[in-house]
């Protein structure tokens, strides 16, 4: 395994430990689709359908820090081996996603609600 795989809480902790203009700074790729990424997402996050991945890896820096998520963690985890083979060296899973991420209560945008 060439990333690694962090509960909800462990994830949200480093994203927040970081001043976003840090270099350094966790960014978040979502690998759902428009529409579930359109119903809630985590803020902030770039989205590439884990099908249209390999095709797109050069719309991504392979020297950031990567947060890769989905709805329930097995396209992100299928994600997560399409850039380590890319050349990705720092990725981390969300494992569960965002279904683990919201029944945890952990916050996110719904842009759709007010």
């Amino acid at each position: 395994m060439n990333y690694r795989d962090l509960e909800p809480e462990d994830a949200q902790t480093e994203l927040q430990a970081q001043p976003k203009q840090d270099q350094s700074a966790p960014r978040l790729l979502d690998v759902r689709t428009e529409q579930e990424h359109q119903s809630h997402r985590l803020p902030n996050s770039v989205l590439i359908p884990v099908e249209e991945l390999a095709q797109r890896t050069a719309e991504l820096d392979p020297n950031e820090n990567w947060f890769v998520y989905c709805e329930h963690g097995r396209r992100s985890l299928f994600a997560c081996d399409i850039l380590a083979g890319a050349g990705f060296t720092q990725l981390t899973n969300i494992r569960g996603g965002m279904a683990h991420w919201a029944g945890r209560g952990l916050p996110y945008e719904q842009p759709g609600k007010s």
